[in-house]
């Protein structure tokens, strides 16, 4: 008779572990349902910006709680079809800088515009539509190449797509794959290199419309010869401002201009030539790096 009572207390006990499990499943799912798209943001929305300008910022700071700073009272300016490159340690805020020119963090003091526009009152669709920004690690979807490059987009020429894919330094890998463009991908791509999958989305990036390019450590899976082949078919592109956030001191070399971030301050700035004068950060950077 007892056994009748102990089994549905028993159950009722175990229960109570997998109650809380749910429990937490749900708080983290209505957490999820209750982030507002960054996409439903109207009350800001402008023209979309058609002609290139000046990138420009203004005493930035960027600070995360109570942390010391990230950033911190940024002054610089990028031109039209200039290719700049940000060089510092780990942690010197480099990639901080760059999620902040597209707005996936928001400066806690301090101004970023284009064309003389805050970019804090330009809608994120559109301003992703003129910023792109290369992770370190980027995202492929289940599909072909071909619609992991177009993005589902059916006026892409041939062209245009073959163009791309051989600046990027990745047409002969999809032309040596039995089924080429047509190769079917996951999103773990296991059939893709590190390498491949970072030339594939430069690829991508380069089919839009966008007018300045944010490499973060984009080309960091390639060896130093494909790197080299893919940065200066990248030079030659008049038509795009590009920044690099560089893994490499070799990518700032040939850079318009090379921005030396130190704990999160802009410690020195111009052409290679001229900070090898200096002999100050960038300099010793490069002789560490040489020895």
């Amino acid at each position: 008779m007892l056994t009748y009572f102990i089994i549905p207390l028993e159950n009722i006990i175990n229960l109570q572990t997998k109650l809380q499990a749910a429990k937490i499943a749900n708080n983290r799912l209505n957490e999820i349902y209750l982030v507002k798209s960054e996409y439903d943001e109207l009350a800001h929305q402008i023209p979309e910006m058609i002609s290139p300008g000046i990138l420009e910022i203004r005493d930035l700071t960027y600070q995360y709680g109570f942390n010391s700073p990230t950033l911190e009272h940024l002054n610089l300016s990028i031109s039209p079809g200039e290719k700049v490159c940000f060089v510092g340690t780990s942690g010197s805020g480099k990639s901080t800088l760059a999620k902040l020119i597209v707005r996936f963090f928001e400066p806690t003091s301090g101004d970023i515009s284009i064309n003389g526009i805050r970019i804090l009152d330009i809608d994120k669709k559109t301003l992703r539509k003129y910023i792109n920004y290369l992770p370190q690690q980027p995202y492929l979807f289940n599909g072909s190449i071909l619609d992991n490059l177009t993005l589902g987009a059916t006026n892409v020429s041939k062209t245009k797509i073959t163009e791309a894919c051989q600046t990027a330094e990745i047409l002969s890998d999809i032309l040596n794959m039995p089924r080429q463009f047509q190769t079917e991908l996951t999103t773990d791509s296991g059939i893709l290199s590190g390498g491949q999958r970072q030339r594939l989305a430069l690829a991508r990036a380069l089919l839009t419309d966008s007018q300045i390019l944010i490499l973060d450590e984009s080309t960091s899976n390639l060896d130093l010869l494909t790197e080299q082949k893919i940065i200066n078919n990248l030079l030659k592109m008049n038509d795009k401002t590009i920044i690099f956030i560089a893994h490499r001191l070799a990518i700032a070399e040939h850079s318009d201009t090379i921005f030396v971030l130190d704990k999160g301050k802009i410690k020195e700035q111009g052409s290679h030539l001229e900070l090898l004068q200096k002999r100050g950060i960038y300099y010793q950077m490069l002789n560490t790096k040489i020895s």
